[in-house]
């Protein structure tokens, strides 16, 4: 016997989940909460025994275990609209024989863009805009030391252009803190000329001000700063909890400077994760890092599409069997349209 744990919403959920990859057979040993680092995924860790011989994972004969109307109906509860759902149900009515076919339907359409250890003598320039209230400060000290001091990589932060009140004294402590060299630029050419003068082996963060893209001269000044500097590679910053139109319109309007990433904040504050997963897929601009709470530096991910689309299905509620055939239905008379 072999056991397995899920992070669930439930234990009748993630029985449901647990029954379904490894077989019926599969036996309950324990359940508790969830800790704090991994709390995104499912307030509750179910951990089951099983007998590899019963798992139906991977077994090419038998239907998809989970119908596409019921797909549907936990993808809309969780946050996604339903258009989005049903492609999503389509895609995964057509891996037929795998139970597992709604999760990894969902995890191939999540771009993400893993962060690749970085050599010795290398350079990478990470800078960090969005709106204001954000996480842009607090994120950028966060891959500080779990990307660059952590592994022994030299990091060097910048602030420039115009911030809110405390923010460069804020980034300045951090620093100070960190042990790592910090420069505060009045403006966007004065830290143009920093970087150009300035030949840094290793990991160089900038925390560019919170603008709102209605201000035109400021998002003007940071596009004109971003086509001298192709190379670097902008994290356009996001809270998770909120709905997927307002990141979808966030999105829009910083189109402009060309976001390489996206950067998720207030992860474990978002009650569903649909909206910005749905964000990701219809964007199709990888993410690389996640904010999974308030503590300094632990609180940072590294976004796996597997992990979110897992934490996605299994934080909705199962859809009771007596209105799977309602779903079904719908399902169908929806994609036939």
């Amino acid at each position: 016997m072999q056991t397995k744990a899920y992070f669930a919403s439930s234990v009748p959920a993630a029985l449901e989940v647990a029954r379904r990859e490894l077989g019926e057979n599969a036996l309950l040993v324990g359940s508790k909460p969830t800790p704090p680092q991994t709390r995104k995924f499912g307030p509750l860790e179910v951990t089951f025994a099983w007998d590899p011989k019963d798992a139906s994972v991977g077994n090419p004969v038998g239907p998809p275990s989970v119908a596409p109307g019921v797909v549907v109906e936990r993808l809309v509860e969780v946050g996604l609209s339903r258009e989005m759902a049903v492609d999503i149900a389509s895609g995964a009515a057509r891996r037929s024989g795998i139970p597992s076919a709604a999760m990894d339907e969902l995890a191939n359409r999540i771009p993400v863009a893993p962060f690749a250890q970085m050599k010795s003598g290398e350079n990478r320039t990470l800078a960090f805009i969005g709106p204001p209230g954000r996480g842009k400060t607090t994120s950028l000290v966060k891959i500080a030391v779990n990307l660059g001091l952590a592994r022994r990589v030299p990091v060097r932060i910048y602030c420039a252009g115009a911030h809110n009140i405390g923010a460069q004294e804020q980034a300045a402590r951090f620093a100070a803190i960190l042990g790592a060299p910090f420069q505060a630029c009045e403006s966007l050419a004065s830290l143009s000329l920093a970087l150009a003068g300035e030949e840094w082996k290793g990991l160089v963060l900038i925390d560019t001000p919170g603008i709102s893209p209605a201000n035109r001269s400021e998002f003007a000044e940071l596009k004109e700063f971003f086509a001298g500097w192709p190379e670097i590679e902008k994290h356009l910053v996001l809270r998770a909890d909120a709905s997927s139109a307002d990141m979808l319109h966030m999105m829009s309007r910083f189109s402009g400077l060309m976001p390489s990433r996206l950067l998720f904040t207030g992860m474990d504050e978002a009650i569903r994760l649909g909206p910005a997963v749905e964000a990701l897929i219809r964007a199709g601009i990888p993410a690389t890092f996640a904010g999974t709470g308030q503590q300094m530096p632990e609180d940072l991910e590294e976004v796996s599409a597997d992990r979110l689309a897992r934490a996605v299905w299994t934080t909705a509620a199962p859809v009771p069997a007596a209105n799977a055939h309602v779903a079904n239905a719908h399902f169908a008379q929806t994609a036939a349209a």
